[in-house]
């Protein structure tokens, strides 16, 4: 058993307008979809597929150094990734289980500070990130570049 004191979740930001405020009020139990549409909410403790894209940057960095590090972050994940870099700026995209949005957030935020010793990762700070569900992905249709390969680490 775990004798960690347990931490409160994160307050979230709720994006909807309140009943009787005018506008299009949320169903209880509905939650919108991109383009409108609406779908059951998710019960308490049931995750989903999400696909995140975090983009981390900052000074350059030898190619082939940094290339070995991203072959040893991607090496050391539980999910498969596919990893685009330069001698600047990294950007990893893989699917994710999680509960919801913020907690794959919030994954793929630490993850660079999580493994930047083991991997030996430059010191670089996120600068962008990206979570969507499955079904907002493949609304993009045409709009997604294609997936490379799973474990793929390449150069732009």
């Amino acid at each position: 058993m775990d004798d960690a004191p347990r931490q409160p979740p994160p307050p979230r930001l709720v994006l909807a307008p309140e009943a009787g405020t005018g506008g299009d009020a949320p169903l209880p139990g509905l939650e919108r979809l991109p383009g409108g549409g609406r779908q059951a909410a998710q019960a308490p403790g049931q995750t989903s597929l999400w696909h995140v894209s975090v983009t981390f940057a900052g000074p350059r960095v030898p190619r082939q150094q940094l290339h070995a590090a991203l072959v040893r972050l991607v090496e050391a994940q539980p999910f498969p990734a596919t990893v685009r870099y330069n001698d600047e700026r990294a950007e990893i995209s893989y699917w994710d289980e999680a509960e919801d949005v913020d907690d794959a957030a919030a994954l793929g935020l630490r993850m660079w500070a999580e493994h930047r010793r083991t991997a030996d990762l430059p010191g670089w700070r996120a600068v962008g990130i990206e979570v969507v569900d499955r079904e907002t992905l493949r609304a993009r249709g045409d709009r997604t570049p294609p997936p490379a390969a799973l474990g793929d680490v390449r150069p732009w």
